[in-house]
């Protein structure tokens, strides 16, 4: 069974790359899920002997990119490359570890602003520069790339993609702001892409693109002019009565998926079969909320070789509620991980995390992943050995 952490470069480079390693091997981890892509954060490190507060380099990969495999996009490198590259090197620093690669896909703020005309669109034709479109053949190319590249690595046994399609409308970003409460229908019409590549792959469905657009932007603007902002709970049912009532919209976001499925199944072709390839479906709560990304938990299960599910629930009730229905949705036969936060405001105590351990283990799931090493303050990163220890 996968036993893994999710790390980042510069947490082991701060530790001392042999020490942090020989620590999570002592936790009875077997599995590292090292980011190669990432994006931009503010993080709290309550472990580090210095740089308390770390801001890392937005939208860079953690590897040195070989320029042959990529097209019109190009790669960022991480300053911290110079130091190590740790998928180069992985069998300096470690012994026994095993090296997954976790890749941030169309996440890329500094992408999205140098190549604008490759982000996803709203209905309004408004950018949104955290988030390539995935429906373009240029980010499709940069894509297979990456992965392809990362696979010339010998240590890297399995990639795990996150962020590989479209992205929900909250996003976190800087200082995001309005004085207008959202609600998941109108969160839903803002997070659907209208860019001209998707909207030129959605027509080939047979679906009415430009109509769609003209009424998502008809009940946007009643929303915003109306001064009504329903609990979500209500505002849930008014975005289920629009999918039956509006066939367009369901055939537009299913063809939204089918983008994303089918990007996947060409970079599943790209890269030998020896390199496992998996799926973080979201980071939203619950999972299943993941359709808004385009990612169709059921198809993509023949597209993919196993799932890191993050099962980012509060309690072990609700993390066990969330997993059941991931399992449920992909099937019995399907590799799946579950992926939890042992600490605030997830598990608050280790008495939570284990009877979580102890739950998710009646689904049969082939690992456990704990985010993130570098985030957990001492204690909770204890109690990890004892979950180790139950499966």
């Amino acid at each position: 069974m996968e036993k893994a952490f999710f790390v980042y470069a510069w947490d082991l480079i701060a530790e001392g790359p042999e020490n942090a390693l020989g620590k999570i091997q002592d936790l009875g981890a077997n599995t590292i899920c090292l980011a190669s892509s990432y994006h931009a954060g503010k993080f709290t490190r309550p472990r580090a002997a210095s740089g308390k507060i770390f801001f890392p380099d937005d939208g860079t990969v953690y590897f040195r990119p070989d320029p042959k495999h990529y097209g019109t996009i190009q790669p960022r490198t991480n300053r911290l490359v110079e130091e190590i590259d740790f998928f180069k090197e992985w069998d300096k620093w470690n012994d026994g570890l095993q090296l997954k690669a976790w890749t941030v896909c169309t996440h890329n703020t500094p992408l999205g602003q140098a190549y604008p005309e490759y982000c996803v669109r709203n209905a309004y034709g408004d950018p949104y520069f955290y988030n390539l479109c995935p429906a373009f053949d240029e980010v499709q190319d940069y894509l297979r790339a990456l992965c392809l590249d990362l696979a010339s690595h010998d240590a890297v046994q399995c990639i795990t993609l996150e962020t590989p399609g479209y992205l929900p409308f909250t996003h976190g970003y800087h200082h995001e702001f309005g004085f207008v409460p959202l609600n998941p229908k109108v969160e839903a019409l803002l997070a659907l892409c209208f860019s001209d590549a998707t909207k030129s792959k959605v027509r080939e469905e047979g679906v009415n693109a430009e109509g769609l657009q003209k009424w998502v932007k008809k009940e946007l603007e009643r929303f915003f002019s109306s001064g009504v902002y329903p609990e979500n709970s209500m505002a849930v049912q008014w975005l289920m009565a629009d999918l039956i009532q509006e066939p367009d919209l369901l055939a537009y976001i299913q063809a939204q998926a089918g983008i994303v499925s089918k990007m996947i199944a060409s970079i599943r072709e790209s890269l030998p079969r020896d390199v496992r390839l998996n799926l973080i479906p979201t980071v939203q709560r619950p999972t299943a909320g993941c359709w808004v990304e385009g990612s169709d938990l059921k198809n993509m299960a023949a597209l993919f070789d196993g799932f890191d599910a993050c099962a980012y629930q509060k309690g072990a009730e609700e993390i066990f509620q969330d997993a059941w229905d991931v399992r449920n949705r992909v099937g019995t036969e399907t590799q799946l991980n579950f992926v939890l936060r042992p600490a605030s405001p997830d598990l608050e105590s280790k008495s939570q995390l284990l009877d979580s351990i102890e739950k998710i283990k009646t689904l049969n799931p082939d690992g456990i992943s704990f985010y993130n090493y570098g985030f957990l303050p001492q204690q909770n990163l204890e109690w990890t050995r004892d979950a180790f220890e139950m499966l």
